[in-house]
């Protein structure tokens, strides 16, 4: 839930930017892992290579994409900044194959077409309502209208978020809700009064809810309509905090619209934060004709809204003061989000208007008062809409009287201009272009110069991605084209734990090109790496260019060995921590039942957080998560490493039971599991069939949970939590299988249930 105000002064606010005049896409931090190589001709800048970490780069090609993995740690590779000109390609086709010349001519002229598309592209002026709400888990009622009318404009698109539609325990464990359905019933009733609009899309997750209406004459120019969702609860387990979005093309402009519930709390600063980013980093766009994955800034336009719990550092006392004196722009200046966007820490390149209306948190419902309660929460505009991309001016930025919920609804409303193509003019411009590559191409060699020809990454950590950038330079007086080529009898040209961005490009002459090559560990190459310590991380890369001479790089990296991403039966070898010791072999006496790992994080929560609130229920703090990890790895205390956070150590338990690279049910009887999850006997004889090692892992940790539930009337946990908790770590789909259906996840719950009762 997030924190908001009395009803005084609660009108339009003026819309003067305040963060930022001219917002860049691609000047987000978190853009590189999750977007192609995408480059927009309005924007000529390239995004800041700070990465975060258990990204799973998707368009840094090396052979086939593996499945997104499920970790969640934390990591800032090597910064780069761009050297390449609007003159380099950045290839948008995922298919392309990088050995065939075609492809790497057909996507350097795209790239120039989209520099070029202000001579073939003209402006439509629309206007997009960005309107927000959390209500609390109430029902619809009372009118809409308020919040959703503007008395002197039109609205051509609605993008309209819910937050907390549904706080039962069923709707966080099972992530699936009913309760949309009067929202989504009462916006419709409430836009028919307005004119005829239609449903674009909507997408749910648990309680946060987005929908996209368009006036009929606008709809039937929206195209390319997808839906995202991401959870950043427990390891994403739970979905009571996160983001869900929308994206569509608008006529011939790209748009994206982000509905998040970040963490709560006046200290919760950096979890915001930190789910802000999990939130970029996970929602990710299919694209419609290829295996091309794309984030939600890859986009013209890009809206995000929601209860961001972003709170007021001031005094509860100066806060209400300030607020019975409508002096918004001294308490402004002590709010958290505004902080953040300075800083760089969160939403950096994001825009707001000028906030001229009290904060919206916290009201008795039903009331124009602010809390009144025990906890007597201090007000704070914890409701935003922010806004990225060129050519959007917001005209009126308000809050609505609506009193079901502790929150008031807000709303922005923009102008926006989307892109319209000429058809015949994009084919004049296509034909220049074409004529003036024709005439750079002769019979010339080409000759290029690498800025480097070796890579070194220091301290790689598994699902931590580090990236180093060589520059291509066109030293010749033609086109340079080149590419990746295998090495003798093989067919990929580099290491599989080696991604290449472009793996093949053209260069004009004169002009650089920047290549990022990012050393990246997931459950597909960090076994062997853990296991065995010997194991070189090098590469040598041939980058060919056409017509003209090969060149070598060489890439070594250091990995950090860690027992996330091992199997099972390669934990047991290691009786020392992974760091300090090598594998015992069968038959040792030093051979481990249970991997120590697990055994460790158990004892410590057995001894000291039976009775904890919510234990496994709460995330606990990310960086205190990684230091029990790090104890673990090096044999270090766990309780000095989790300064008393218990959250964190159970968290980091779920983390070494997701990150198994084979689950303790494994991936070959994940659909056995869920046939038998309705029989008692037929789960039990499933259970017999398990490995060793993965039976008494099995057994270990469900005799834990056992002794957890003995405790439930204090830490407030029951069978049904536990289960929805633990089977989605313990039994998860194979990679490669898509997302999990509710209906799944619940025969998993009960399948783990048959042993918890």
């Amino acid at each position: 839930m997030a924190e908001g105000g009395v009803g005084a002064g609660a009108g339009s606010g003026s819309v003067r930017p305040l963060v930022g005049s001219m917002p860049n896409l691609h000047a987000n931090p978190l853009v590189h892992l999750a977007r192609s190589h995408h480059h927009h001709a309005t924007h000529h800048m390239h995004a800041t290579h700070h990465m975060h970490a258990t990204h799973h780069p998707p368009h840094m090609h090396h052979g086939p994409a593996p499945p997104a993995s499920p970790s969640s740690a934390s990591h800032s590779s090597t910064p780069g900044s761009s050297a390449a000109s609007s003159s380099s390609l950045y290839s948008e086709d995922a298919t392309a194959d990088p050995v065939h010349v075609t492809s790497v001519k057909e996507a350097w002229i795209r790239s120039q077409l989209r520099e070029r598309e202000g001579e073939f592209c003209e402006k439509k002026n629309i206007t997009v309502m960005c309107a927000t709400w959390n209500v609390n888990g109430r029902r619809p009622a009372e009118s809409l209208l308020p919040w959703l009318s503007s008395d002197d404009l039109r609205i051509d698109i609605y993008c309209i978020a819910f937050q907390e539609l549904d706080l039962t325990p069923e709707a966080l464990l099972l992530g699936d809700t009913s309760r949309s359905l009067p929202w989504e019933s009462s916006i419709e009733a409430t836009l028919r009064q307005l004119g005829p609009y239609r449903k674009v899309s909507s997408r749910q997750l648990v309680g946060m809810l987005l929908c996209v209406f368009a006036l009929e004459h606008h709809a039937l120019h929206i195209s390319d309509v997808r839906s995202g969702a991401a959870g950043v609860g427990v390891l994403g387990l739970m979905g009571n905090k996160g983001g869900v979005a929308i994206r569509m093309q608008v006529y011939d402009s790209t748009m994206c619209v982000v509905n998040t519930h970040l963490s709560a709390h006046l200290d919760n600063i950096a979890r915001r934060n930190q789910d802000y980013k999990e939130v970029c980093r996970r929602i990710l766009f299919e694209h419609p004709s290829s295996d091309q994955l794309y984030s939600v800034f890859d986009h013209d336009h890009l809206f995000w809204c929601g209860d961001l719990n972003y709170r007021l550092n001031l005094t509860d006392f100066e806060v209400r003061n300030k607020i019975r004196q409508e002096d918004w722009a001294t308490l402004f200046e002590f709010d958290q989000l505004q902080q953040q966007m300075k800083s760089g820490a969160a939403f950096d390149g994001f825009s707001e208007a000028a906030i001229e209306f009290a904060p919206t948190y916290k009201y008795d419902p039903g009331t124009a008062c602010y809390d009144t309660s025990e906890k007597h929460r201090t007000p704070a505009w914890c409701d935003r809409v922010l806004w990225q991309g060129p050519n959007i001016v917001p005209l009126h930025y308000e809050r609505r009287e609506l009193l079901t919920s502790d929150h008031r609804p807000v709303s922005c409303t923009f102008a926006v201009q989307t892109k319209v193509t000429i058809p015949k003019r994009k084919a004049d411009v296509y034909q220049s272009i074409v004529k003036e590559l024709d005439k750079m191409e002769n019979e010339t060699l080409p000759d290029a110069t690498l800025s480097h020809n070796s890579v070194t990454f220091s301290d790689v950590r598994y699902m931590c991605p580090q990236t180093h950038v060589i520059d291509i330079e066109n030293t010749g007086q033609v086109v340079a084209r080149f590419r990746f080529i295998p090495k003798l009898d093989e067919k990929r040209f580099c290491k599989p734990w080696l991604w290449v961005n472009p793996p093949f490009g053209m260069v004009i002459p004169g002009e650089k090109m920047r290549i990022e090559l990012t050393a990246y560990v997931d459950n597909a190459t960090a076994p062997d790496f853990n296991y065995d310590q010997a194991i070189p991380m090098e590469d040598i890369l041939i980058l060919h260019l056409e017509g003209g001479k090969d060149h070598f790089i060489s890439v070594s990296g250091n990995y950090i060995p860690t027992c996330l991403g091992c199997f099972l039966d390669q934990l047991v070898r290691h009786p020392l921590p992974i760091r300090h010791g090598r594998p015992v072999d069968d038959g040792n006496d030093n051979l481990l039942p249970i991997p120590k790992e697990v055994l460790r994080l158990v004892d410590v929560l057995n001894d000291h957080a039976l009775d904890h609130v919510s234990i496994f229920m709460k995330p606990g703090d990310a960086a205190t998560v990684d230091a029990v990890i790090e104890a673990l790895d090096c044999g270090e205390d766990i309780l000095q490493a989790a300064t008393s956070s218990f959250h964190s150590v159970a968290e980091a338990l779920l983390r070494v039971l997701e990150c198994l690279a084979d689950p303790v049910v494994p991936f070959t009887l994940y659909n056995q599991a869920l046939d038998s999850s309705a029989s008692p006997a037929a789960a039990k004889a499933l259970v017999a069939t398990l490995p060793q090692t993965n039976s008494n892992v099995f057994f270990y940790i469900l005799s834990f949970l056992q002794r957890l539930l003995e405790h439930a009337h204090t830490n407030e946990l029951s069978p049904e939590r536990l289960g929805m908790i633990f089977s989605s770590v313990m039994i998860r789909p194979p990679p490669m299988t898509g997302s999990e259906t509710a209906d799944a996840r619940q025969k998993k719950c009960e399948f783990l249930l048959h042993f918890l009762r």
